[in-house]
Order: structure tokens, then sequence, then C-alpha cells
């Protein structure tokens, strides 16, 4: 993903339904892009994958109850 554009910020408010003052884009933008840059700079394929603590089982489980 490259740069966060204005045209970024106002469609994501859109999908959130929040309303945002034309004047507080920028500051949005800029804050918005700070907090991604962490993981934009992130290379997910060095992350070990790690299988789930907790499994559901919708069938009951074992005693069958």
């Amino acid at each position: 993903m490259g740069e966060i554009t204005a045209e970024d910020v106002k469609k994501r408010a859109d999908v959130a339904g929040l309303t945002l003052r034309a004047d507080r884009i920028e500051m949005v933008r800029t804050l918005l892009a700070d907090a991604l840059r962490p993981l934009q700079a992130l290379d997910a394929r060095t992350i070990q994958t790690r299988e789930p603590a907790v499994t559901f089982d919708a069938t009951g489980g074992r005693d069958d109850r």
C-alpha cells in the first residue's frame, strides 16, 4: 500500500459511517498514515504462524451432550 491520500480517508470514513469535517481530513490522514506506518513496514513473510490455543466444536464436543 502506498501513501494514504485524503480520498482514502474520505472513503474509509464513509465505510465506517463517519462524517468528517473538511478541515479535519488532512489531520486524520496524517494520524492514519502514522498509525499504519509500522504495519506497512512489516514483512508478513517473517512472522511465524501459530495454531489457535482454543478450538470450537459446534457438534458438542467429545462427551456427546
